[in-house]
This record gives structure tokens, C-alpha cells and sequence, in this order.
């Protein structure tokens, strides 16, 4: 996806191009209000939730990603998205998805979870024997190792940029007609 808002005399507007996806025009049109402003609202939660270069994608863990969107968002940490934003946000998903993508998302639960294990490490735990759990030589392996996977991650998130910029309105491996954007 190009972009799901657009910028127009200073105020927030959805994109013509969202409009023409069902998931987001049901969301649009359901919104009686004149300046749809629960509309852009529900969309903004889409956006901020499932868009790999969304700020809290990119900065949060799975489990906070929700609770911490909902409430800069939807104004409530329990936000539960109904069955059309979260058929949104499946969609939304789903136009980004590529290959790398797949590799970047499972490159991201990978190091929340190596997070979630350097958080938990307990050098004075110790098993039934009174040995211990975690060797300080693993823990200061794993440290050691942190800016190669910091590195590779950005390489990855790289690639999948260039990927979606390359492949933004061809899917299909279709060609570029003549008349189309040139961007």
C-alpha cells in the first residue's frame, strides 16, 4: 500500500485508493458522521498495528503492540478491534506480505524473544543440584552477538523496503502500463 491517508488543506483525509479496498471503505462508510472522524480513527488503529514501518510496530512487543496502540488511538487500553477492523488490519497484512516480509516479521518475534530472555536471566538461579541455570559464559555470548543481529535486522527491514517499493501496485508480476504512475 502507497499510503492509507493523505494530507489535504491540513487536515486528515483517507486516500482514494483506500477507499477502493472493501475492508476499508466498509469501515469509511459506516461512519455517518460528516468529518469521519471515527472512521480515521479506526483506520489510524489499522495503520499504527499492522504497517511493518509503523513507530510501534517497529518499537514494541507483540503484547504491548495492542494495549499501547488502543489507547494512543481508540483512547482505551482494552480496545478489542470489532470484525470489520480486524478484517482491516488481516487485510492490511496481507498487501504488505512478500517474502522478506515473512522473514522480517519472524526475524522480529525472534528478537523479542531473545529480549523476553536476557530480561529473565538470572546468573544466581540454580537447578536441584545447586548448579547453575544460566552459564554467565552463554549470557555474555548472546550480549556479544547483539549488534550483528541489530545489523542483520536493519539489512532485512532494508530489503523489504526496496521490496515493497518495487512491487507497491505489480503484483502479480504484471507490467507497468504506460498511462500508470511512474512512481
Amino acid at each position: 500500500m502507497k499510503t492509507l491517508f493523505d494530507l489535504k488543506d491540513r487536515k486528515v483525509i483517507v486516500s482514494a485508493e483506500t477507499l477502493l479496498i472493501p475492508e476499508f471503505k466498509d469501515i469509511y462508510s459506516r461512519d455517518t458522521s460528516k468529518d469521519k472522524a471515527k472512521a480515521i480513527q479506526q483506520l489510524s488503529y489499522v495503520y499504527f498495528i499492522a504497517d511493518y514501518k509503523s513507530p510501534y510496530v517497529s518499537s514494541l512487543s507483540p503484547d504491548a503492540l495492542k494495549r499501547v496502540v488502543g489507547k494512543d488511538f481508540m483512547k482505551d487500553e482494552g480496545y478489542e478491534p470489532d470484525s470489520k477492523v480486524s478484517a482491516a488490519i488481516d487485510k492490511y497484512k496481507e498487501l504488505q506480505r512478500t517474502p522478506s516480509m515473512l522473514l522480517l516479521d519472524a526475524s522480529i518475534q525472534t528478537v523479542h524473544n531473545l529480549t523476553d530472555y536476557l530480561q529473565n536471566v538470572d546468573l544466581q538461579e540454580r537447578d536441584k543440584n545447586d548448579k547453575p541455570i544460566y552459564k554467565p559464559s552463554d549470557v555474555t555470548s548472546s550480549l556479544a552477538k547483539i549488534g550483528a543481529i541489530v545489523d542483520s535486522l536493519n539489512k532485512v527491514r532494508a530489503n523489504v523496503e526496496r521490496e515493497i517499493l518495487a512491487t507497491a501496485h505489480l503484483r502479480g508480476h504484471r507490467k507497468k502500463g504506460n498511462r500508470e504512475d511512474p512512481s
